[in-house]
């Protein structure tokens, strides 16, 4: 017997065909494209025009206040003119034809203007949350109308201080009580 050597020998993978291998057939796995922002699912545009609706309500609003805050700020600006004038007896008559015009721009239906001097103080008092023009203890008809005399003197720098704050702090009209003093 011959020995012949074991690579030599016909095996049994060198004489059948080969098979493919069914698992290079497969493909790779293919990821579904990323989900797009655009366009956006209906809940988003709904809360896209409820912002857009709700900014221009807000921008509209703050548009109507500071238009209907212009008389104060228009008042404030020849309050500030007012103290520059000497006479001490024109500015008190130029005050107070400023704070009457103010309040005729605040309160157009009530008429404040055609009040007397002591009255119109009284509705200042009433309008305003911060207390104004307490401290006035001389006769205003007199100081407003009548000769200056040494001894009357008013504190001009504490009225336009007290103007100033019944300007800036007022009440709307819708938020005076019935039972004002107009």
């Amino acid at each position: 017997m011959v020995d012949t050597p074991l690579s030599a020998l016909p095996s049994a993978q060198t004489a059948a065909p080969q098979m493919p291998n069914p698992l290079d057939q497969l493909r790779d796995i293919h990821l579904p494209e990323p989900i797009s922002w655009w366009p956006p699912a209906p809940g988003w545009w709904l809360l896209a025009l409820s912002v857009c609706a709700l900014l221009g309500w807000l921008l509209t609003w703050l548009y109507r206040r500071y238009r209907a805050n212009s008389y104060r700020r228009e008042a404030l600006h020849q309050l500030q003119q007012l103290q520059s004038d000497s006479d001490p007896q024109e500015q008190l008559q130029a005050l107070f034809i400023l704070l009457k015009q103010t309040a005729n721009c605040a309160y157009p239906n009530r008429y404040p203007s055609s009040l007397t001097i002591d009255a119109f103080v009284e509705f200042l008092k009433f309008s305003c949350h911060k207390a104004v023009f307490n401290d006035m203890h001389t006769d205003l008809q007199v100081l407003l109308y009548g000769k200056q005399q040494s001894d009357q003197a008013v504190d001009l720098e504490r009225l336009f201080k007290d103007a100033q704050v019944w300007i800036k702090e007022h009440m709307l009209e819708d938020q005076l009580e019935l039972g004002d003093p107009c």
